[in-house]
């Protein structure tokens, strides 16, 4: 069972915590993974490494373990059950097995992962946080040969949905056997919910609010999703998520459109990153940590004004608005350093 919002998981955290979303702009994993707790002092995030290599971006480094992939120079599909049956069949033999070992990711396409699992071992921590590609962005990413993307084919579908679960299962257990007692945060990654309610996204609100509850099952760690823009909210805030993330400096606003939704995730015990630092390099520019305060304040007494207490509010993380991947090391930085400067700036 995941462990559900009634459990309240965050009342031994401080007032708005920061950590990160998952990626940045280093091509070495140590230099990353130090780079990460000299910033994230309390929840690290282990980091994806997209410009280390290419199997290190969201969608390939999550694709081991699944029948039927094909991978050739930039182009990756999906081979259904008829065209690679012995393949599907080993799946389905390790799931009736409860085998994660194939679900794991390697070193090849996981560097920073392991840097971090070295990292770890010097250090004595309450929480980190893990992430991982969402179904339904990872099911809108693939095609099959004929170009039709996985989520239409139920059994593919199927697949990607208990693969990823067995996935996160792996990647919390490796983390975890760093020290049992280790509280682990897990993010599902769903840019492709962006799309949501529009002909991009051919998926009733029942396929989606079934593909993310299914997925979470059996995890023995706080689930979060994370989405960095707008979306159908109330859909997301009501699928039994313990954190929902967002790119709160550019969505913020809107996001509020929703109060009465955001009242009742936050009243069950849920949290909010709130994604306030900007990571658009234009933006980040003109951006410093007082403007970036004084926005997020806004935000908070808006939601104050209709009814939530402070309490609830303060009980948020603080992240960047997205991963750092496609920056400079040194944008990367002041994404970071602006996070930590915020927090104490906050009067609320």
């Amino acid at each position: 069972m995941p462990y559900g919002l009634a459990m309240r998981p965050f009342l031994s955290l401080e007032p708005f915590e920061i950590t990160g979303i998952g990626s940045l702009p280093h091509r070495n994993p140590e230099e990353a993974v130090r780079f990460v707790f000299r910033y994230l002092e309390r929840i690290p995030h282990w980091p994806q490494l997209p410009k280390r290599d290419k199997k290190e971006e969201m969608t390939r480094q999550f694709l081991e373990g699944m029948p039927g992939i094909r991978e050739e120079d930039e182009r990756v599909w999906i081979d259904p059950p008829s065209d690679a049956p012995e393949e599907w069949e080993r799946f389905y033999q390790y799931l009736q097995k409860e085998d994660l070992s194939p679900f794991g990711m390697s070193p090849e396409r996981a560097m920073g992962f392991y840097a971090f699992l070295e990292g770890l071992r010097e250090k004595r921590l309450g929480f980190v946080k893990g992430q991982i590609i969402g179904p339904v962005t990872l099911s809108f990413s693939l095609k099959d040969k004929r170009g039709r993307f996985a989520f239409y084919d139920e059994e593919i579908r199927e697949m990607i949905v208990k693969a990823l679960n067995m996935k996160a299962k792996w990647q919390i257990r490796k983390l975890k056997e760093m020290r049992p007692d280790l509280g682990v945060i897990l993010f599902f990654d769903e840019p492709g919910l962006v799309g949501l309610g529009t002909p991009q996204i051919s998926a009733s609100s029942a396929e989606i609010t079934a593909v993310l509850k299914e997925v979470k099952e059996g995890l023995e760690a706080f689930c979060g999703i994370h989405i960095c823009g707008n979306t159908e909210w109330p859909l997301i805030l009501r699928a039994n998520f313990d954190v929902v993330s967002l790119d709160a400096y550019l969505y913020g606003e809107s996001f509020l459109t929703w109060v009465e939704e955001i009242k009742e995730f936050l009243q069950r015990g849920g949290i909010i990153a709130w994604g306030i630092v900007p990571t658009d390099r234009e933006i980040l520019k003109k951006e410093d940590p007082d403007g970036i305060t004084r926005k997020f304040e806004n935000i908070l007494f808006k939601l104050q004004k209709e009814g939530l207490s402070e309490g609830l509010l303060k009980r948020a993380l603080l992240t960047p608005a997205c991963g750092t991947g496609t920056l400079e090391e040194e944008e990367a930085k002041r994404v970071y350093e602006t996070l930590c400067q915020v927090k104490p700036h906050l009067s609320f």
